[in-house]
Formats: C-alpha cells, structure tokens, sequence
C-alpha cells in the first residue's frame, strides 16, 4: 500500500511537474511568439515610417533641358521631383523624365490638369485638378519610374500640391472659396500611400497671408512641409515652411511656383532645395507665344540656413529675396 501510495504520490508529482513544465514551455513559446510579432509590427513600422534621404546631386551647376525636350505651348512646369536616376516633371498634360544632365528619358501624355509631383518608395504621385467639371474634382494618379500608370483614386475636391511623408500623401485640395479673388485659406488632405485610403478628414489651414488660386508645390525632408503658394502680389510672402501639424515655423517672399524638391548634400540645420524655372514657356495672355525659342526647364539650388535662403548654383545670378 506504501508502494502504492508511494507510485501514486511520484504519479501525481510527475504529471504536476509535467504540468507545471508545460505551462513553463507554453509560456515561454507564446513569450517568443509575442516577442517576434512585436519584433515584425515594429520592423514593419519602420519600413513605412522611414523617410528615405534626399538624392545629393553630382554637382552644384544648373541643369538646362534639350530644346525640343518640353512641348511647345504646354505653358511652365507644374512640379517636379528628383530621385538618385532622375528628375520627373509634369506639365499640365503630360509627364517627363530626365536625366540630371536634362536630357529626356520618356515622356506620356496625361489628363489635364497635371500638378505637383511626388516621389515615394518606388512610385511617382501626382496631383490631379479636373477642371471641366463643376464644382472641380480632384485625383491622385500612382505611375511607376518608367511613367507607366498603375493606380488612381479621385474626389470631390480640386488638387495641386503634394508631397509624401512617413508613407502618408500630403495634399493640396483647394482654396476655402473662389479662387479668382485673394483669399486666405487652403483644404488639405492626407492619403495613405499604398492604399490611396484618405486617412483623416480635409482640414483648413490658414497661415495668414492671402493667396490667389491655392497650393502649387509641397516637399519635405522628413520632418517638415515646405509649401509654395500663388499669391496676389509680388511682395506678399508666398514660401512658407511648416511642421507636422500646419503651424507656421517661417515665411518668405522668394518662392519657387515651378516646382521644388529637397536635395542632399547640407550642413546639419540647412536644407537644401533644387527649384525650378521655365523659360520661353507662353502665358495664358500668350506672351512669349510668337517666341521661336523652344521652352526649356532650368533646375537651380538654393540653401535654406538660419531663416535665410542663399544660391547654390554656379555661373548663375540668382535672384535676391526681398526684404519685407
């Protein structure tokens, strides 16, 4: 009977240890399972949180497209983008590639009107305004680096303007009223890159300054926005960098309405910008219309350092910011 107690007892022991052993095995199984989830989550996170860094180009020299390289009578760069291969521009019915030697890779036609552009994660965004229809509609069109079309999504508000960051498209959707007279003023939006889902409702952001006709351009570097404006007169302010949430952090008259992108290649506290600038392009009055020349797209740089903008373009006579 001893025995037996004895068996039983080692019995009852064993199957307890036994238990008590798998509990120990099972919580450390689902301890290593959760720590390898979190582990996936926060690479995963990562992955589409990480802002990639901007290209630094070959050199400092101003780029001049081929003659013949932008379609006559298609009026000036809507914005552009760059990538360590190549600098992509929309006019407003169609898009370009380039070298950065400016010399032209490919080239599609579009639907008007084409804006802003914007690079991200292999693929190229870009801001779409219809204006035939009223009230204006609005449209995110995804094309690959070869300028083959690969997605949209549209609403019921006009776009210009866009940019994207951690994964997230910022983008212009028009002016709180009519356009035509200066207003103060702009609706923006923010759509998940890879889903084109908006994730918020559009907001208004006022920065205090009249504008005329609403975004133009939106880059940035990772952790602030900076944003061209058309504005009513010369010497308002019209280039405005911004945080995360939208308060105004500086305002400048000199601004860059042909496009803009951020480049590598500054001291730590400056930002450096390649701008752009179409010559021999005809305006709606049809000045420079008659002009044999063929519009071609110049691409500048420019610093940002300590509140003030500075040339970094040789050979070139840049144009100085005004003081207000």
């Amino acid at each position: 009977m001893a025995m037996v107690e004895t068996a039983g007892k080692r019995l009852g022991n064993d199957r307890a240890g036994a238990r008590g052993t798998h509990r120990r095995k099972t919580a450390g199984t689902a301890a290593k399972a959760g720590a390898a989830a979190l582990a996936l989550f926060a690479a995963a996170l990562a992955a589409v949180a990480a802002q990639p860094p901007p290209p630094t180009p070959p050199n400092w020299e101003p780029i001049l497209t081929r003659p013949g390289a932008l379609a006559k009578g298609s009026g000036h760069v809507q914005g552009f983008c760059v990538t360590s291969n190549a600098i992509y521009a929309t006019l407003h019915d169609g898009l370009y590639k380039f070298d950065w030697h400016g010399r032209l890779i490919a080239h599609v036609t579009a639907d008007k009107h084409q804006g802003d552009i914007c690079f991200w994660d292999g693929r190229l965004y870009t801001a779409v305004c219809i204006p035939k229809d009223v009230p204006k509609r609005g449209r995110i069109d995804v094309w690959d680096e070869n300028l083959k079309k690969i997605g949209t999504t549209e609403f019921t508000r006009p776009a210009d303007g866009i940019a994207c960051l951690d994964g997230v498209l910022y983008v212009g959707l028009g002016p709180a009223r009519d356009p035509a007279k200066p207003f103060r003023g702009n609706y923006f939006g923010k759509f998940d890159a890879k889903s084109l889902r908006p994730v918020c409702e559009p907001f208004l952001v006022d920065h205090g300054y009249d504008v005329h006709a609403g975004v133009q351009n939106i880059a940035t570097d990772g952790e602030r926005l900076y944003i061209n404006f058309y504005t009513p007169k010369e010497d308002d302010p019209c280039f405005f960098v911004f945080d995360k949430d939208f308060n105004v952090l500086q305002a400048h008259v000199f601004g860059w309405r042909h496009g803009l992108d951020i480049v590598g290649g500054g001291e730590p506290g400056a930002v450096r910008f390649i701008h752009a600038l179409t010559i021999n392009c005809a305006s709606k009055a049809g000045r420079l219309a008659l002009d044999p020349a063929p519009p071609q797209n110049l691409f500048l740089y420019a610093e940002l350092k300590d509140g003030k903008i500075s040339d970094l373009t040789r050979y070139i006579a840049f144009l100085e910011e005004r003081k207000r």
